[in-house]
Protein backbone atom coordinates (compact mmCIF):
# COMPACT_ATOMS: atom_id res chain seq x y z
CA UNK A 1 0.00 0.00 0.00
CA UNK A 2 1.51 3.24 -0.96
CA UNK A 3 1.48 6.17 1.58
CA UNK A 4 0.13 9.61 0.42
CA UNK A 5 1.50 12.85 2.58
CA UNK A 6 -1.67 14.59 3.62
CA UNK A 7 -2.08 17.42 5.93
CA UNK A 8 -4.31 16.96 9.29
CA UNK A 9 -7.68 17.79 9.57
CA UNK A 10 -8.96 20.86 11.61
CA UNK A 11 -9.44 18.84 14.58
CA UNK A 12 -5.73 17.47 15.20
CA UNK A 13 -4.02 19.76 17.45
CA UNK A 14 -0.49 21.06 16.37
CA UNK A 15 0.84 20.04 19.74
CA UNK A 16 -0.04 18.11 22.84
CA UNK A 17 2.28 18.42 26.17
CA UNK A 18 4.85 20.49 24.72
CA UNK A 19 5.23 17.36 21.76
CA UNK A 20 4.32 17.98 17.90
CA UNK A 21 1.69 15.81 17.05
CA UNK A 22 2.24 12.21 15.43
CA UNK A 23 0.00 13.18 12.19
CA UNK A 24 1.50 16.88 11.83
CA UNK A 25 5.38 15.11 12.46
CA UNK A 26 4.57 12.89 9.38
CA UNK A 27 3.07 15.47 7.65
CA UNK A 28 6.31 17.41 7.84
CA UNK A 29 8.51 14.81 7.12
CA UNK A 30 6.53 13.76 4.16
CA UNK A 31 7.03 17.47 2.72
CA UNK A 32 10.91 17.15 3.30
CA UNK A 33 11.10 13.86 1.71
CA UNK A 34 9.38 14.35 -1.02
CA UNK A 35 6.08 12.02 -0.45
CA UNK A 36 3.73 12.87 -3.64
CA UNK A 37 0.10 14.00 -2.40
CA UNK A 38 -1.66 11.51 -4.05
CA UNK A 39 -1.56 8.86 -7.23
CA UNK A 40 -0.91 9.95 -10.65
CA UNK A 41 -4.31 9.68 -12.86
CA UNK A 42 -4.35 9.42 -16.90
CA UNK A 43 -5.52 12.37 -18.89
CA UNK A 44 -7.94 11.72 -21.52
CA UNK A 45 -7.64 14.54 -24.20
CA UNK A 46 -10.90 15.32 -26.01
CA UNK A 47 -10.56 17.19 -29.16
CA UNK A 48 -7.99 19.15 -30.45
CA UNK A 49 -6.91 21.57 -28.87
CA UNK A 50 -7.44 20.45 -25.63
CA UNK A 51 -7.14 22.37 -22.42
CA UNK A 52 -6.07 20.57 -19.08
CA UNK A 53 -6.75 22.62 -15.56
CA UNK A 54 -4.63 21.55 -12.89
CA UNK A 55 -6.70 20.45 -9.93
CA UNK A 56 -3.61 21.09 -7.88
CA UNK A 57 0.42 21.53 -7.96
CA UNK A 58 2.31 18.66 -9.94
CA UNK A 59 3.29 17.47 -13.11
CA UNK A 60 2.00 16.79 -16.68
CA UNK A 61 3.49 13.99 -18.49
CA UNK A 62 3.15 14.43 -21.64
CA UNK A 63 4.16 11.32 -24.61
CA UNK A 64 3.38 9.90 -27.66
CA UNK A 65 0.94 11.12 -30.24
CA UNK A 66 1.45 13.79 -32.73
CA UNK A 67 1.72 17.14 -30.75
CA UNK A 68 2.32 20.13 -32.36
CA UNK A 69 2.23 22.81 -29.86
CA UNK A 70 2.02 22.84 -25.95
CA UNK A 71 1.05 26.62 -24.12
CA UNK A 72 0.85 27.18 -20.37
CA UNK A 73 -1.52 29.90 -18.85
CA UNK A 74 -1.56 31.01 -15.14
CA UNK A 75 -3.98 33.43 -15.59
CA UNK A 76 -6.49 31.54 -18.20
CA UNK A 77 -6.27 35.23 -20.49
CA UNK A 78 -2.00 34.91 -21.06
CA UNK A 79 -1.04 31.62 -23.14
CA UNK A 80 2.88 31.02 -23.11
CA UNK A 81 4.10 28.10 -26.51
CA UNK A 82 6.78 26.12 -24.20
CA UNK A 83 8.52 24.89 -27.06
CA UNK A 84 8.04 21.44 -26.26
CA UNK A 85 6.09 18.80 -27.67
CA UNK A 86 6.53 16.05 -25.31
CA UNK A 87 7.99 15.95 -21.76
CA UNK A 88 7.43 16.61 -18.07
CA UNK A 89 5.36 20.30 -17.66
CA UNK A 90 5.35 21.25 -13.92
CA UNK A 91 2.02 23.00 -12.93
CA UNK A 92 0.52 24.59 -9.82
CA UNK A 93 -3.46 24.64 -8.72
CA UNK A 94 -5.48 26.42 -11.46
CA UNK A 95 -2.96 26.12 -14.26
CA UNK A 96 -3.79 25.45 -18.00
CA UNK A 97 -2.30 23.22 -20.59
CA UNK A 98 -3.23 23.71 -23.97
CA UNK A 99 -2.34 20.65 -26.18
CA UNK A 100 -3.13 20.50 -29.86
CA UNK A 101 -2.63 17.69 -31.95
CA UNK A 102 -3.48 15.11 -34.70
CA UNK A 103 -2.80 12.25 -32.86
CA UNK A 104 -3.74 12.11 -28.89
CA UNK A 105 -0.73 11.75 -26.80
CA UNK A 106 -0.73 10.00 -23.76
CA UNK A 107 -0.99 12.30 -20.90
CA UNK A 108 -0.78 11.36 -16.52
CA UNK A 109 -1.13 14.04 -13.95
CA UNK A 110 1.72 13.46 -10.91
CA UNK A 111 0.56 15.52 -7.77
CA UNK A 112 3.33 16.90 -5.92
Amino acid sequence: MIQYNRMPDVNQPLATKGTTASGWYRFWQGLWSGTPTGPQSVISPQASPYTYIAPNGGSVLVSGGTVTQIQLSRDGANFYVTGQTSGVIPVSQGDQLVVTYSAPPTMVFMPR
